[in-house]
């Protein structure tokens, strides 16, 4: 009987041990992969919902400039000097509304709104009234887009003055607020003759294109970087909520009421639209998920490669950057041939391509402007050596973003990119004709967002904690079964 009653033992501490183990490495895990799928999905009323709808906590926002430390000498000819000055910190609160929900195809369609706030504790000591010296961007834009018709030319040489307050050379000494915000004046207010009126309606013309220029009450203009941002939306999405499938959570499927750019690219495949917003992710990430994002300020999506594992606060993650090939030269990478537009002169490949690591948004924002990543990190030497003062550092201006690999959450991130205008001599513009070409940086920006102390905590109540709960059943068992068992055991070899 006591023998019997030892095997017995030994038999259900195996059991237990095997239960353990069936539920630490097949049961508990679907669980909790069944949990954090429905935990994240956008239903109506869901926590989830509730923070997409709007972000619970603020982006940051920072704006670095490039001041122009040697603006006579450039109109000499020297090369640019420049010397970043930032961060200019805004919080960046973001809310979504006019939502609406489309059962059948598991989709919502809204508009964001997003409203910049600037944080003076975070700027310190650097204010929105300082004066900074960058490139005159309404001045060389105007140029630029003259530059293929001559008669355009000899009219924007006759009117500058008036149009541009007597320019001596090509840079502005403007307030930060001023050239972020309220905006620099162009002057149309009175259009005293036919050359006026033509420069005129071609500015309103393309204000009715760009972001950047809007028409006054007074029949002037103004130009700002970034008041078209401000307690402005970006257009109308419509993104999948993960009900249907969980991989597609927050998968944009059109922009603008169409599911690709229209003529912003060469052809279909760069004009795709196709990843999420940033901000939001689908579960289960591992190091060979394929991940993309959609950015509507330079009109494309953007591949994301896995390259590392990284820490948040004790939290696990893994860090995602942007392809290495994202702004590699066409000719370089045939994939990006549809990015080469031609349309932007300046210093370029004979075929009027941009060297490695610059983008031509002219197609998005009806504007010469390139996209670089800060500080000419990953562009081509063509570009570096036109302009001093640059030092490019790869954690400090690359594009990542850290995911909390069971549930996809952001940890952290930070969308990177820096806007810049060529800067050439341009037959028959005066101030221009001893310019040496350069591609001129004008500012960078930082976008991004940490999960702070209440989010943390939110993310171990609904995921941590159970998983530990979990995995402490499973180890119980484990040792209990294992206890179980050797006991019996050592009982029938020492009876």
């Amino acid at each position: 009987m006591a023998t019997k009653c030892r095997i017995f033992g030994l038999v259900v501490g195996v059991i237990v041990a095997l239960v353990g183990v069936l539920c630490g490495f097949f049961i508990f895990p679907k669980v909790v992969s069944n949990s954090v799928a429905e935990s994240v999905k956008l239903y109506d009323g869901s926590d989830a919902y509730r923070r997409w709808e709007e972000l619970p906590i603020p982006m940051k926002f920072k704006v670095y400039f490039f001041n122009v430390t040697n603006p006579d000498k450039i109109q000499l000819g020297h090369k640019p000097v420049v010397q970043e000055v930032g961060p200019f910190v805004y919080d960046q609160y973001r809310y979504k509304y006019n939502i609406s929900r489309n059962t059948s195809s598991n989709e919502l369609t809204y508009y964001q709104n997003q409203v910049l706030k600037f944080n003076s504790e975070d700027s310190h000591p650097l204010k929105e009234t300082d004066f900074v010296t960058v490139a005159n961007l309404p001045l060389m834009a105007t140029i630029n887009s003259a530059m293929k018709l001559k008669f355009k030319i000899k009219i924007i040489n006759k009117t500058m003055d008036q149009l541009f307050d007597k320019p001596q050379d090509l840079f502005l000494r403007t307030t930060v607020r001023d050239f972020l915000f309220d905006g620099i004046p162009i002057r149309c207010q009175e259009r005293r003759n036919q050359d006026l009126i033509q420069a005129c309606d071609s500015i309103d013309y393309t204000s009715k294109k760009t972001p950047f220029i809007k028409l006054q009450p007074d029949n002037g203009f103004k130009f700002s970087l970034l008041s078209h941002k401000n307690n402005a939306d970006d257009g109308q999405y419509t993104v999948k909520n993960g009900e249907d499938d969980v991989q597609l959570l927050g998968e944009i499927k059109s922009w603008k009421n169409s599911s690709t750019l229209i003529d912003v690219w060469s052809n279909e495949t760069c004009n795709q639209i196709y990843g999420t917003d940033s901000t939001i992710f689908p579960p289960h990430v591992t190091e060979s998920s394929k991940l993309s994002t959609f950015q509507s300020d330079i009109c494309r999506s953007v591949d994301l490669t896995y390259q590392e594992k990284t820490t948040y606060r004790k939290v696990d993650g893994l860090r995602f950057i942007t392809d290495e090939n994202m702004l590699t030269a066409s000719r370089n990478y045939s994939k990006n041939a549809c990015y080469c537009l031609k349309k932007t002169l300046g210093i370029t490949y004979e075929d009027g391509c941009l060297f490695d690591g610059a983008l031509e948004l002219q197609g998005c924002l009806h504007a010469p402007v390139v996209m670089t990543f800060p500080h000419f990190y990953l562009a081509a030497d063509e570009y570096k050596k036109s302009v001093d003062g640059l030092q490019p550092v790869p954690l400090l201006h690359r594009t990542f973003v850290d995911l909390e690999p069971n549930t996809g959450v952001v940890l952290r991130g930070s969308k990177r990119a820096q806007f810049n205008i060529f800067y050439r001599s341009v037959e028959g513009i005066k101030l221009t004709e001893n310019l040496t070409d350069s591609l001129m940086p004008v500012v960078w920006f930082d976008e991004g967002a940490e999960l702070n102390d209440e989010m943390l905590e939110i993310l171990d109540l609904s995921l941590f904690s159970p998983m530990r709960m979990l995995d402490n059943i499973v180890w119980s068992l484990i040792g209990l079964g294992a206890v179980f068992a050797v006991v019996s055991l050592m009982s029938c070899m020492f009876r």
